[in-house]
């Protein structure tokens, strides 16, 4: 007698095969306390300990066909009482998306994209039509950048064994071979181990072409011995976007747009936004002042090197509308950088990060294999630093991953509950303040978010 074959339905078998590469010691966590969270500060927390990433069944996400999240209106009103009036407020718009377990529960859109306009004799004025936020404005990302980009194309070269995490600077970019920088890993340059100065004004020093920039970085010295704290560096990740330029033979923004965000289904996701998204494009800043005042005074950063004799006259005067905010991004690089640059909607980072709730695969679409995705969400240096995403606990005290960025930008997946929170702002939108010379914090509209969304799934 012939015993037919048995047959698993796909539907049955994918879970089962997730579930063996997942349960791997690679996605283990370590037991810490919780800590707040702070967009102007790194998280202080890693994870609870032996609680492995849970077996995901959803492969894309889907609106929610229930009742949605409970107590939205406490979101409502909270996002509504920090938009930006005369007096006080932190934001012109925004936009926050909640989505958990696979469906998109909350997804707002609040105030204005483009309110204020910088005329040409130097005043900020009110638009006569101002331009409303919608759920798929497009924005500045600035720092989310370093993982919707970098980090996820590092993931990718990775698993497909075209890079090393353990491989040498000097290796994969020879110019750095004959310095102090050489023996840099690219784990080191993930986890803001390298030594590297957090910040320099590089464009200053560019020269010709942007080879220039990469010149000025291979000249300084470190700041710190390689591997003997984190510092959060912007050179280190230019040097990152580089690293895949060189190892995938494509430019940064040819490489993330074929290879990351067009496979996942990311559309709206684009260094140098084409004109025909000008119509949903967030406004950030009325030209660079903040790095202007970070030249002059020296702070937070002092500079490294003297100022080039000649200055600098390439400073934008006008209101930034898809433009690269980050001078060393836009001056230094022409808007494709490893550190800054990229633009995106709200629900295209949350396919980024279901995408790694998933193990690394959405849709179809593998990003990366899970054992590379475990190593990258490892803490191998500092409890608080993730190979690219920083580490943190919500509210309710489980492992986090997140990222802010400095238009006002953030972030956040949690493997546990399946949980993904995005805050995406433009607070830089209506000037600096010109005491502090600073713009307003999201910190707290952050923080009382995670509460809320915490207190909400907790009654679902």
């Amino acid at each position: 007698m012939t015993i037919p074959p048995l047959v698993i339905p796909l539907s049955v078998l994918k879970p089962l095969l997730l579930a063996l590469v997942l349960s791997t010691p690679l996605l283990l966590t370590e037991m810490a306390e919780a800590s707040s969270f702070d967009v102007d500060q790194d998280p202080l927390a890693s994870p609870p300990a032996g609680q492995s990433m849970p077996i995901p069944d959803y492969p894309a996400l889907v609106d929610t066909t229930g009742e949605g999240l409970a107590d939205a209106s406490s979101i409502d009103e909270l996002m509504v009482a920090n938009l930006q009036t005369k007096e006080k407020g932190v934001y012109s718009g925004a936009v926050v998306l909640i989505a958990h377990r696979g469906q998109v529960l909350y997804e707002k859109a609040f105030g204005y994209a483009r309110q204020i306009e910088l005329h040409a004799d130097g005043i900020l004025v009110e638009m006569e039509q101002p331009v409303p936020m919608r759920v798929d404005s497009v924005f500045d990302l600035a720092s989310v950048t370093k993982v919707a980009s970098t980090t996820a194309a590092l993931m990718h070269l990775v698993s497909r064994d075209q890079l090393s995490l353990d491989d040498r600077l000097g290796t994969l970019l020879p110019r750095f071979e004959d310095t102090d920088k050489s023996d840099i890993t690219l784990r080191q340059l993930l986890t803001h181990r390298s030594g590297l100065w957090q910040w320099q004004p590089a464009w200053l020093y560019r020269g010709e072409d942007e080879e220039g920039v990469l010149d000025y970085i291979a000249s300084l010295p470190l700041r710190y011995p390689v591997g003997e704290q984190r510092a959060y560096s912007d050179l280190g990740f230019i040097l990152l976007g580089k690293i895949i330029e060189r190892a995938s033979g494509q430019s940064l923004d040819e490489f993330v747009l074929e290879h990351i965000h067009r496979p996942l289904g990311m559309l709206n996701t684009q260094y140098r936004p084409p004109a025909s998204w000008f119509d949903r494009l967030v406004a950030t800043s009325h030209g660079n002042p903040y790095e202007q005042h970070m030249i002059a005074t020296g702070k937070p950063y002092p500079l490294a090197r003297p100022l080039p004799f000649a200055p600098f006259t390439g400073y934008r005067q006008h209101t930034l509308v898809g433009q690269a905010n980050d001078g060393n991004a836009w001056y230094g690089l022409d808007g494709v950088a490893g550190h800054a640059g990229l633009f995106g909607t709200a629900r295209d980072l949350a396919v980024l990060a279901q995408t790694l709730l998933n193990g690394g695969v959405y849709d179809g679409y593998r990003l990366a294999d899970p054992a590379t995705l475990g190593a990258f969400l490892q803490t191998p240096f500092d409890e608080n630093q993730a190979l690219g995403w920083w580490k943190t606990s919500t509210p309710d005290g489980h492992p986090a991953y997140w990222h802010p960025g400095f238009t006002g930008t953030q972030i956040l997946f949690q493997p546990h509950s399946q949980l993904i929170i995005l805050l995406l702002t433009n607070r830089q939108h209506g000037g600096l303040d010109g005491q502090s010379m600073s713009y307003p914090s999201v910190s707290p509209v952050w923080k009382e978010l995670l509460r809320l969304v915490n207190n909400s799934l907790e009654s679902r």
